[in-house]
């Protein structure tokens, strides 16, 4: 119990901090939600997938 109300607590810091900066800076927040969060999201995607993928591929020999 006392780690999940740590979690929680953890995250109404962050949406309390995401939610002022949003309000101070709409534009800059706009552009942070809805074309770094997928950026950043696709470029993880591609990061783990190049390193499950390429040890695979060089003890198979494709490399």
């Amino acid at each position: 119990m006392r780690m999940t109300k740590s979690i929680q607590n953890l995250e109404r810091g962050f949406d309390a901090r995401a939610e002022r900066f949003l309000w101070h800076h709409p534009i800059l927040g706009f552009f942070s939600i809805f074309i770094g969060m997928p950026l950043l999201t696709l470029a993880g995607v591609c990061a783990s997938t190049v390193l499950v993928v390429f040890p695979i591929g060089w003890l198979l020999g494709w490399l």
